[in-house]
């Protein structure tokens, strides 16, 4: 009995590894030139849906779990309609694949920038985003990045967002500055007062745990910097610190206005 109950475990465990899904390839093992034709199998898009990217586009934007990159993307969506006057126009830096962008697409009065440095992910959100014309712009920023864009032909600290003088409600730079070195973050910072609006928001999210005795270190994968440090660069730059929102998804959420 005790040997037939043990051939059966095994029987059964084959059966189930028989219809386990392969692991998906991660994008770092993917043709880029191809990456942006492929949706999320398991939710193929519906009637008047908006198509789910693939495992390796949501991978690249941060996660490639289905459930924390829907959730990381509800979480900003909220947070952002906080701040939102009517009819906005938002700014979002480090878009990715469109994880916070298909939630303000359920505001009709809303139109929308996104800016990324990974050129797979703008095309598809082009190609996912068609449907609402010029409510929704993607714009590839075509940078020198060892992990995302080693091809890229501009600097960080010459880019100049593709937005006019005050024209911006609300920016959100979503794990931006956890990835700009200092002189890069303060380019950046500048430009975000160029957009703004007079009373305009920028919310940015920061890693805040450099080494003893230092305000700003790490590498591109990851930057940590002092709070007090960053704010004052936001100062620098002609932004006010308006408020510390607090941790959203392992990052310290800041509200950075215009004056």
């Amino acid at each position: 009995m005790a040997w037939g109950l043990g051939r059966l475990r095994s029987m059964l465990w084959g059966l189930a590894q028989r219809h386990v899904a392969p692991r998906p390839l991660s994008w770092q093992n993917q043709p880029r030139d191809t990456l942006h034709w492929f949706d999320e199998p398991q939710l193929p898009l519906q009637p008047y849906g908006l198509a789910m990217p693939a495992f390796g586009l949501r991978e690249s934007a941060g996660t490639g779990d289905l459930g924390s990159f829907l959730g990381i993307g509800d979480s900003w969506a909220h947070l952002v309609n906080r701040f939102l006057p009517p009819d906005p126009m938002v700014l979002d830096i480090g878009c990715g694949c469109g994880k916070m962008a298909r939630y303000f697409a359920l505001n009709p009065g809303l139109h929308y920038v996104g800016v990324d440095i990974f050129e797979p992910s703008i095309l598809w959100c082009r190609r996912a985003f068609e449907r609402y014309g010029d409510r929704f712009r993607f714009e590839h920023f075509d940078g020198y990045s060892a992990a995302y864009n080693p091809d890229g032909k501009l600097r960080a600290e010459d880019y100049i967002l593709p937005t006019p003088d005050g024209s911006v409600d609300l920016i959100v730079c979503g794990s931006l500055f956890t990835h700009l070195f200092e002189p890069q973050a303060r380019h950046y910072l500048s430009q975000l007062r160029r957009v703004l609006k007079p009373g305009g928001s920028a919310l940015v999210s920061l890693h805040v745990e450099p080494p003893a005795g230092e305000v700003y270190a790490g590498t591109e994968w990851r930057i940590d910097v002092d709070e007090a440090h960053f704010l004052g660069m936001a100062k620098a730059a002609g932004l006010e610190a308006a408020e510390r929102i607090g941790v959203v998804y392992g990052q310290v959420v800041h509200r950075l206005r215009r004056p």
